[in-house]
């Protein structure tokens, strides 16, 4: 049997572009850490809770693995995160006796340290993909890979202290492996499923049913006999269970009565708190109003928010193009909904971006590995569009989905019959390249350099 570690043995014609890669993600990692050095590298004795819900705003992402990692909690939801915390638990010992033997915080240090290898390792699967599965060249992988690179909220992903960076690394393997498996046409084992199902449905629940779409892709008819079944899908979604089942009850609960307990205090002893604790909740409660339906699972859908505005500005506008305007701002804080460009150049290219992803679909739609791809982002757009699920802040979900679109410009790419449509191509994706690089780099410095 191959090793499977092989999978992760970077080749020699891999060596230079994943150097290159592994200097931009320091890079972008260092400027992020760089915001709040000083204030996020205290070892305190307690209150890493406030400590960095105070000082941290990036976008709608949340600092909750920083303060995991500085005072093991359990602070992510457990319907969509359910063993996020767990996952997190080693390395928050390791922080611990860190901090033992040099005084300082190292929770940034550590996550940067995880990200910057999850997101070489995520892009080295994604070029692998664009090459040996879709089947272009060397130079035009390169360039697609580059491309995916300078998305704006790739570029924040690959920063932010949650669960995304996470989840972009176990889809693109997931792709990567079931695209081998048809390409080879060989079905895709059992117990590689499983533990893929396991671990990214651990980082996100959602992510189970990719898992489940890609062993079908790549079985077919194989997938629902009973012993493949039974291993690939009903055993990790068994230990699941269990797992949260044991979580919950051990430690989520009596996690969720000290933050209740803490915040009761806290409203009974501080003016200022109350006030910005009701302020946030009005406004917690104005979001909401429109959710399909009560319920802590369903509090962030939304059935009036305008589909059209949110594809524009939002969906293929801030997902790949950060807006001038309340940059990097929290929606459920200062940012509105809504924020036009200054640049009208940027909802061209989202018109173009719109273009790829149609004409790599149709173009290969008849191809089973792009089916795959189609499924999967058809199951964000229902979760999205559909259900409004997180469509406030919809652009930092990209990680879940953008890849796709690097994937269907490949297809076009290669399935255009004219070598001069074949240039212009490639000569507008360079030039998208370079404008979303400019565009996205300079603001990202600014906001973490200010």
């Amino acid at each position: 049997m191959r090793n499977p570690l092989c999978l992760f043995r970077i080749r020699k014609d891999e060596r230079w572009p994943a150097l290159v890669v592994f200097l931009y993600m320091i890079g972008l990692n260092a400027l992020a850490i760089s915001q709040h050095f000083e204030a996020f590298t205290h070892a305190l004795k307690g209150g890493y809770y406030m400590h960095f819900m105070k000082d941290f705003g990036l976008s709608g992402y949340d600092p909750f693995t920083y303060i995991t990692l500085s005072e093991w909690r359990p602070l992510y939801s457990l319907e969509r995160h359910p063993l996020l915390s767990a996952f997190i638990y080693p390395l928050t010992q390791v922080n611990q006796w860190l901090m033992g033997l040099t005084g300082m915080n190292c929770a940034v240090f550590i996550w940067a340290a995880v990200l910057i290898i999850l997101s070489l390792y995520s892009t080295l699967f994604l070029f692998r993909i664009l090459r040996e599965i879709v089947g272009i060249g060397y130079r035009d992988s390169l360039l697609l890979t580059a491309f995916f690179l300078t998305f704006a909220h790739i570029m924040v992903a690959v920063v932010a202290p949650d669960h995304f960076a996470l989840s972009l690394f176990f889809l693109l393997f997931t792709l990567y492996v079931a695209g081998k498996a048809m390409c080879e046409r060989r079905p895709l084992a059992a117990w590689k499923t499983a533990i893929l199902l396991f671990l990214s449905t651990g980082v996100t629940t959602t992510n189970c049913v990719k898992i489940g779409l890609a062993a079908w892709f790549a079985n077919g008819k194989r997938f629902f006999s009973p012993k493949s079944f039974a291993i690939s899908i009903v055993l990790p979604m068994l230990l699941l269970g269990i797992s949260y089942m044991a979580f919950n009850e051990w430690v989520q609960k009596p996690e969720q009565q000290r933050r209740t307990h803490t915040v009761n205090e806290r409203l009974k002893k501080d003016a200022t708190f109350r006030k910005t604790y009701a302020e946030q909740a009005e406004k917690n409660r104005h979001l909401q109003a429109n959710a399909i339906t009560k319920g802590d699972s369903f509090r962030w859908t939304d059935t009036q928010l305008s589909r059209g505005h949110s594809i524009i500005e939002n969906l293929f506008g801030e997902s790949f193009m950060l807006h001038e305007d309340h940059l990097l701002q929290d929606v459920n804080k200062e940012r509105p909904i809504f924020v036009a460009y200054h640049n009208k150049w940027c909802y061209v290219v989202g018109v173009v971006m719109m273009l790829f992803l149609a004409g790599g679909l149709v173009t290969a739609f008849r191809l089973r590995f792009m089916q795959l791809c189609l499924s999967w982002f058809g199951l964000d757009m229902v979760l999205h569009l559909g259900l409004g699920f997180g469509l406030n802040e919809v652009y930092i979900m990209a990680a879940h989905w953008a890849f796709i679109l690097p994937i269907a410009a490949a297809y076009l790419l290669k399935r255009l019959q004219w070598p001069s449509l074949q240039r212009a191509l490639r000569v507008l994706l360079l030039l998208i390249c370079v404008f979303m690089l400019v565009h996205n780099g300079q603001l990202f410095i600014h906001f973490m350099l200010h």
